[in-house]
C-alpha cells in the first residue's frame, strides 16, 4: 500500500463540531446554508443517501427551516443550543428510513430563517447531480509501533478526513480525540494508508476505537458541499 501521509503522533484535540459559531469583533449578519447528498453503509453494508441540510451564523439565530421544491417544511435542530448551528437530526443514521438506496434528484430548497433579534431571512441552494461511495475495506490494524489506517480509494473524491472517537467501555460516552485537516489524495487510484503512533494512542488502547473516514466534494469553498460520504470501523485492542 502507498503511504498516505506520514506517522501522526496525537497531541490531543479540542472538541469541535463541523458547523460551530466563530468569534468576531464586528457584528456578521450573513446565513450560510448547506444542502448536499450524504452517504453510508447501512447495517447491511449496502450504500445508502440522503440530503442533508446545514445552517449557521456569527448572529444568534432562533429557528431555521428547510423545504425542498416538492415536500414539506423540516424544522432543523439547534445545535447544542447555541443559537448558531443548525442541522438536520437523525437519531441513528443507520436504521433511518430517510435513507434509501437510490440517489435523491437534484432539488433546490428554501431556508426560512429567524434571527432571536425578530427579524428573519430566506436563503436558497440546491443539490446537483453529485454523490460519493463511502469508503470500502476501511480497516485498523495494530503493528508493533503504530495503529494503521486503510482504505480503499473513493472514486471522484476531492478530499478525505480522519475522525477517530475514545468510547470508555463503562459510560458508553464517546469522544473525539482525533480529527484531520481536509486531506487531498497524491494519486487518486492507490489503496490509502495513515499511520497513528501507539505511543501517543497509549490512553486510549483500553477502550473502544471508531476510526471514521468521511470523502467530499466541494462547492465553491471548503465549508459547503455537493457530497459527502462516511464509513467507519470499530476496534478494541485489548491493553
Amino acid at each position: 500500500m502507498r503511504k498516505y501521509i506520514s506517522r501522526i503522533v496525537l497531541i490531543g484535540v479540542m472538541m469541535a463540531g463541523m458547523l460551530v459559531s466563530c468569534n468576531k469583533t464586528v457584528e456578521n449578519t450573513d446565513v450560510f446554508v448547506d444542502s448536499y447528498i450524504n452517504s453510508i453503509f447501512n447495517k447491511n453494508g449496502v450504500p445508502v443517501y440522503r440530503v442533508m441540510h446545514t445552517a449557521y451564523s456569527y448572529t444568534k439565530l432562533l429557528s431555521v427551516s428547510v423545504k425542498g421544491s416538492g415536500g414539506s417544511t423540516v424544522q432543523l435542530t439547534n445545535y447544542a443550543n447555541n443559537g448558531y448551528s443548525f442541522y438536520l437530526p437523525l437519531s441513528n443514521a443507520q436504521d433511518s428510513a430517510a435513507y434509501t438506496t437510490a440517489v435523491p434528484t437534484p432539488e433546490s430548497f428554501t431556508y426560512n430563517v429567524s434571527y432571536e433579534g425578530g427579524t428573519s431571512a430566506t436563503k436558497t441552494n440546491a443539490t446537483i447531480d453529485k454523490s460519493l461511495l463511502p469508503a470500502q475495506q476501511l480497516a485498523a490494524a495494530k503493528t508493533a509501533t503504530d495503529i494503521v489506517l486503510s482504505w480503499k480509494p473513493v472514486a471522484n473524491v476531492e478530499a478525505y478526513k480522519v475522525r477517530i472517537f475514545s468510547q470508555d467501555l463503562n459510560t458508553k460516552v464517546n469522544t473525539l480525540i482525533y480529527e484531520s485537516d481536509y486531506l487531498v489524495p497524491v494519486n487518486a487510484s492507490s489503496d490509502l494508508t495513515m499511520p497513528f503512533s501507539l505511543v501517543s494512542f497509549s490512553q486510549f488502547l483500553s477502550t473502544n476505537l471508531s476510526f471514521e473516514v468521511s470523502a467530499f466534494i466541494f462547492e465553491s469553498k471548503q465549508d459547503t458541499y455537493h457530497a459527502v460520504s462516511a464509513a467507519t470501523v470499530k476496534k478494541y485492542f485489548g491493553i
